[in-house]
């Protein structure tokens, strides 16, 4: 009888599995809206709508660190997890790693001004949001391992969107050295270039960490 009111106590102060699902798909969120920001970024020269985009990225990258800390002190408390603790933190962290990755762009990019996005990096923040989106379903679905095979089929097309992203960034920087006169332009470019390749490459690392915990549960 001790044993189970303890059990009982225990039961009533420690997260619901629930809580996981849902705060991973808060922050899973939080990636979306990153991602929409930039692509509509990568589009605009207007110095006043940059800024305003600006602030929507800084603001969506604080949220998505306060979701994380909400599911490290959810880790804290819960004595059953729906998945290994080392898997939650990856996850958690790989979400947050990429609303960090994409917040780096307008910061990059503010330094040099309006119009420095190329038509690439246009096509890169389109190409972002696709991955950044097939993120979030994957995340949706992982409250239920019968979803394991799309869940699966969807990690697989975040490595082949980031294969597409890679050789649209080899395009723009073929192009970029081909009709660049201004090194310090080619620098800035550059530099733009490889964090919008980051930021996919982020997708990817999610989408690695997601694939490993499924596969563990099949």
């Amino acid at each position: 009888m001790a044993v189970g009111l303890l059990s009982r106590l225990i039961a009533a102060v420690s997260p619901k599995n629930d809580d996981f699902f849902r705060l991973f798909n808060e922050l899973a969120a939080c990636t979306v809206r990153g991602a929409r920001i930039i692509a509509r970024m990568s589009l605009m020269e207007d110095p006043t709508a940059f800024n305003q985009l600006f602030d929507e990225i800084t603001k969506t990258e604080g949220e998505a660190d306060e979701v994380t800390k909400q599911i490290f002190l959810a880790l804290h408390k819960s004595f059953i997890t729906p998945f290994d603790r080392w898997e939650i933190k990856d996850l958690a962290i790989a979400l947050d790693d990429m609303v960090d990755c994409m917040e780096d762009i307008p910061q990059r990019a503010r330094l040099y001004g309006p119009g420095t996005f190329t038509k690439e990096m246009s096509s890169l923040g389109q190409i972002n949001l696709r991955a950044v989106e097939k993120v979030q379903e994957a995340v949706s679905l992982l409250s239920d391992m019968q979803n394991a095979p799309r869940i699966l089929k969807i990690c697989q097309e975040i490595g082949e969107i980031e294969s597409d992203a890679d050789r649209t960034m080899r395009t723009g920087m073929e192009r970029l050295f081909a009709e660049a006169s201004d090194a310090r332009a080619l620098i800035r470019a550059k530099e733009l270039y490889e964090l919008f390749e980051e930021a996919v490459d982020r997708c990817e690392d999610a989408a690695d960490v997601i694939h490993g915990l499924v596969l563990e549960r099949i």
